[in-house]
């Protein structure tokens, strides 16, 4: 019975942190944006995936530990964390890199 309330516990823990992803992700993304337009449009995509993966990584840090000791997260859920908003950071900015830029985005019809 043990195992099914650890999965349980487990199940919750990962529901909680890839909301707080998300949300450490909406908060980082216009500053990585910012950190890397100016060269991003001169580099291919997979390129720009990877500069853009290297300059969120402080981003995501000072996030991640405002938002780690708001919502108290044990040591071990760190990594997975750091893991899910990078990707997902890194998702936004190379949503806008191809739409042309924040400014190139449109609303969905």
């Amino acid at each position: 019975m043990t195992g099914f309330f650890s999965q349980i516990r487990q199940r919750k823990v990962m529901k909680s942190a890839i909301a707080l992803s998300r949300e450490i992700a909406q908060l980082s993304q216009s500053e990585v944006w910012d950190r890397v337009r100016q060269l991003i449009f001169d580099m291919d995509l997979v390129e720009a995936r990877g500069y853009v993966r290297a300059r969120a990584a402080a981003v995501i840090r000072r996030e991640l530990s405002t938002a780690g000791k708001r919502a108290n997260l044990s040591a071990d859920v760190l990594p997975m964390l750091t893991a899910l908003a990078t990707e997902r950071v890194v998702h936004l900015v190379l949503t806008d890199y191809i739409s042309g830029g924040p400014a190139g985005r449109r609303a969905a019809a």
